[in-house]
């Protein structure tokens, strides 16, 4: 029985770092890595055998607000129109669940911090590779031999290379691995010097770029802001070198952002035709359909502030409201309300959504030491990524959640000051 359990305790080690390895692929290899390592830790009977008590107050915060969760979208089923979807997104949440039965019972002696985070790390700068090369060829055979000008072959690159990211991997997904990054840098390797650690960032950042992803911007401008504290509690000396870290960080990504103004992803629209909705840039590629999802939304805010329209039928609504006016292509495409927030509102009424904000704000605060700087990095990320997107509406965005707090859980609770930005060893 003991060897049993030893084959099974590594293979679920092994499992969880395909599933590290997987997050900047696609949807199919997370799956596949997803059910392994959820089967694997079934195999193991460590939630009958060991049995250890819920004493880590973050988790015992996550498992207290996701059972909150999961009851208040059961008992919108009483007046959902729609029930196969609300079931459907029931469903989903409740794989929320994971985070503390897998924490408290499913992680074994074989798991190690440092390898799952030298893993990901690996993994995503590799991805970087990986669809560059795909990119290139892609265009090359598709175009290259079509087009006489540089001028025009050059063109197409910048707008293929981001929309055929999208066909690979969702570029906001994409991107918020890529962010989390900058908060890898300074945990997994202040040893490699300040030089291998720029240009990673560099590439990183150029990386970002060629997404076409904006959100990630605000991504790092809010990473760079965290660095900053962090470093101010460390003490003077590493308060100016992160003052520094994070000065370059924003200079970069104001930058960056006035050249996304031309990138071809925008198709050359100013900032006011961007986000004004009228019936003439409903039509162009650049328009972003965001901006007339929250229009049609918010026009009739008493249909649902008060108790919503039952978990997952928030779609259903606004697909009537696109035939109100004829945007077929929205119905087409069943367009959800891409924000978390008005999502939650839509579905469970306003008084849902403040204490959704709230037990979200709250997370990084259950934990300490370098456990506290990585769920902070990453509860920023996944509160800006729930302003554009239904993060938790998919299984993507939640195994993205789950696999974050696990990581931070494997970290040492230690005190602020053992946590060193880039230049120092890391104490566990």
């Amino acid at each position: 029985m003991e060897k049993y359990k030893s084959i099974i305790e590594k293979i679920n080690f092994m499992a969880f770092l395909g599933l590290l390895a997987s997050l900047p692929y696609t949807l199919p290899f997370i799956k596949f890595f997803w059910y392994a390592w959820i089967f694997t830790w079934l195999l193991e009977f460590r939630y009958i055998s060991n049995k250890p008590t819920l004493q880590h107050r973050g988790l015992v915060y996550l498992s207290c607000g996701i059972l909150v969760w999961l009851l208040w979208n059961s008992l919108s089923l009483l007046w959902a129109d729609n029930t196969q979807a609300a079931l459907n997104l029931l469903l989903r949440y409740a794989s929320l669940l994971t985070i503390p039965f897998i924490c408290v019972y499913g992680l074994n002696d074989n798991y190690d911090w440092r390898k799952s985070f030298k893993v990901l790390s690996i993994t995503c700068i590799t991805s970087i590779g990986v669809y560059m090369f795909t990119h290139y060829w892609v265009i090359n055979h598709l175009y290259a031999f079509d087009k006489h000008s540089i001028h025009n072959i050059v063109d197409v690159d910048w707008w293929h290379m981001s929309e055929l990211l999208l066909n690979i991997k969702h570029r906001m997904h994409y991107s918020s691995l890529l962010c989390m990054l900058f908060p890898c840098l300074a945990i997994v390797y202040p040893k490699i010097g300040k030089l291998p650690t720029i240009v990673i960032g560099i590439v990183l950042l150029l990386a970002i770029f060629m997404t076409g992803s904006r959100i990630a911007w605000i991504y790092l401008i809010v990473i760079a802001i965290i660095t900053i504290g962090w470093s101010v509690l460390q003490g003077k000396k590493n308060w100016v070198k992160g003052l520094g870290i994070g000065v370059a960080v924003i200079v970069i990504v104001l930058g960056s952002v006035l050249g996304m103004l031309v990138h071809p992803r925008n198709g050359g629209l100013s900032i006011r035709e961007m986000i004004s909705v009228n019936e003439n840039n409903l039509v162009s590629p650049a328009f972003e359909p965001r901006m007339a999802i929250w229009h049609v939304a918010i026009e009739h805010p008493q249909d649902y502030i008060a108790h919503g329209f039952g978990t997952g039928n928030a779609t259903d609504y606004l697909i009537n409201r696109y035939q109100q006016h004829g945007w077929e292509g929205y119905i087409d495409r069943h367009f959800s309300p891409h924000s978390q927030y008005l999502g939650v509102c839509m579905d469970l009424g306003i008084v849902a959504l403040i204490l959704f904000i709230i037990f979200w704000i709250g997370i990084p605060f259950m934990f300490t030491g370098t456990q506290r700087y990585w769920v902070l990095c990453a509860t920023a990320i996944s509160m800006c990524s729930m302003m554009t997107d239904m993060l938790l509406g998919g299984l993507e965005g939640i195994v993205f959640v789950v696999v974050m707090a696990v990581l931070g859980y494997l970290l040492p609770t230690t005190n602020f000051k053992d946590l060193q930005i880039i230049s120092t060893k890391q104490s566990n």
